[in-house]
């Protein structure tokens, strides 16, 4: 069986070492668009930008050759039907195929040089930038604007975050209990404009000079990121904004797969199919596929987990807050269940909170 994964990030690295482990020993080719082998992307906006130099690396350089995975990287998948269309011309015929190839940051028109935050290149030229920066502007506060700027702060840069949500940090931590990341950002100097948008950009050779918002406030940057979230990197298939799949990753065509950011599984709580873009997703969704191309049942649903360090505080949530209600500070509950438990700073309590929803999520099931 000849099984081709699209993409060489964590969601492909993991569904094949998941069939190699199970058994497959037919042919699995992995195609990456990026020139590097499969990486680790937390470390880019958290070490990496305050000066260490962490191995990325997913696994060893000689795995992909000792277990016959053939890696392909710097070459982009630019069709599909019945094979695999490639940019250098070539078609690839498959078996199973997995579709991993991630997401891609949105961009906002109307800022020139400004940076966005997705690949390694992108971090190493985020960093390079970072070095002769004293202000930098973040536009967007999800998670990847909060890590940078708590990033830049460790490194003396004034950061400002820039957000039209009044309280995007209750993504991360749950409806109201943003306050204690916002309290975090603020202790550092970091510059908190929520609730404002931009209204007019400044710019001369070629770069933002400042920053005008709705309140008529005005930031005047050496450097401004855009991090106001992601889309699916599935133009080139035949769903764009992403791959709807059941719970073991099947794509509404046969013998089609997708997992992590590409994938769109079934989200009950919105009632439609949605992107799950977290770490512990690609590898269970990745792992899961592996599985169902080889006719294997899947592994038990967990509970979702996320995590990020700010301001040297590691920040882990265990479980889906949204639509929950707060019963403790940083516990929600969803229809008379825990849904979800936000930690700060507290590993010893991590295994006993993830067993309690994991227990619930298998009852419910």
């Amino acid at each position: 069986m000849r099984i081709v994964l699209v993409g060489a990030g964590l969601a492909a690295q993991r569904c094949a070492e998941a069939l190699r482990a199970s058994g497959h020993d037919g042919p699995i080719t992995m195609i990456g668009a990026e020139p590097h082998a499969p990486y680790d992307r937390p470390p880019l906006s958290k070490a990496l930008l305050q000066g260490e130099r962490p191995d990325l690396s997913l696994r060893p350089t000689t795995w992909h050759s000792e277990q016959g995975v053939a890696l392909r990287t710097g070459v982009t998948a630019v069709a599909l039907d019945d094979t695999l269309h490639l940019d250098d011309g070539e078609k690839l015929a498959y078996d199973r195929l997995l579709i991993a190839t991630g997401a891609r940051p949105v961009e906002l028109p109307g800022l020139p040089g400004a940076l966005t935050l997705r690949t390694l290149d992108d971090a190493i030229r985020l960093d390079a930038a970072l070095v002769h920066a004293e202000r930098i502007a973040i536009v967007g506060a999800g998670l990847i604007g909060q890590e940078v700027a708590s990033s830049a702060a460790a490194r003396g840069i004034h950061a400002t975050l820039i957000d039209a949500a009044p309280a995007p940090f209750d993504a991360l931590m749950g409806p109201g209990g943003g306050h204690h990341l916002q309290a975090l950002h603020e202790r550092a100097g970091v510059d908190l404009k929520l609730g404002r948008r931009l209204v007019t950009v400044h710019e001369s050779a070629g770069r933002v000079t400042a920053l005008q918002l709705d309140d008529g406030s005005q930031i005047e940057p050496d450097l401004v990121l855009v991090a106001v979230g992601v889309r699916p990197a599935t133009a080139w298939t035949p769903w764009p904004a992403g791959i709807p799949v059941d719970p073991a990753g099947r794509a509404p065509a046969p013998n089609v797969y997708a997992a992590g950011d590409a994938a769109a599984p079934y989200d009950p709580i919105a009632g439609r199919h949605l992107p799950s873009a977290h770490w512990e997703a690609a590898v269970r969704q990745g792992q899961n596929v592996a599985r169902a191309m080889l006719g294997l049942p899947e592994r038990d649903d967990v509970a979702p987990f996320v995590w990020s360090d700010q301001h040297g505080v590691r920040i882990q949530r265990i479980g889906d807050p949204r639509g929950a209600d707060p019963i403790g500070d940083l516990t929600y509950a969803r229809d008379g269940r825990v849904a979800a438990v936000v930690l700060m700073n507290q590993p010893g309590a991590l295994k006993a909170a993830r067993r309690r929803i994991d227990t619930l999520i298998k009852e419910a099931a």
